[in-house]
């Protein structure tokens, strides 16, 4: 029995990817500044931009499924790609108005993770390139250390 290595990303896929994760990042970094008022920008771009990132994938779900079955595609995946992005931006209106950026990066790593298993465990099923679930899983990870950056440091900077 003889192990497959892993298929090789597409350069630009994975350029982009981590493109589009650096202003999840700076945001994140931003929450964290000691001024009131820059974190609290910094918490309502991140909710913004993360409920943007989750949207995309519920986007690119969504092509995948119309381009597996065109003349029949699947109602329960076309109304699933959705939920994680409709999850997030009413999580973004409510950082909005209450700027809770503690529980709601956390909540937020656990939509990007509910995304990316689903994304990683159906992908074949799906008809996507050989290589989007190792992308996935890259970015899914990466967006969820950043996430998961904001209670972190808080917890770091009340030690």
């Amino acid at each position: 029995m003889s192990i497959e290595p892993p298929p090789s990303l597409p350069r630009a896929a994975l350029r982009l990817g981590f493109l589009g994760l650096a202003p999840l990042a700076i945001s994140a970094l931003i929450t964290l500044s000691p001024h009131l008022s820059t974190a609290r920008l910094g918490a309502i771009a991140f909710s913004l931009y993360a409920a943007v990132l989750l949207s995309f994938l519920g986007g690119v779900r969504c092509g995948i499924e119309i381009m597996r079955a065109p003349n029949a595609p699947n109602a329960p995946r076309l109304l699933f790609s959705a939920l994680p992005g409709l999850a997030g931006w009413g999580l973004a209106v409510f950082v909005v108005f209450v700027t809770p950026a503690l529980g709601a990066s956390a909540a937020f790593a656990g939509l990007f993770a509910a995304q990316g298993a689903w994304d990683y465990r159906s992908a074949r099923d799906a008809a996507a390139p050989a290589w989007y679930p190792l992308l996935r899983q890259v970015l899914t990870g990466g967006a969820m250390l950043v996430c998961l950056l904001i209670p972190f440091a808080t917890l770091m900077r009340h030690l």
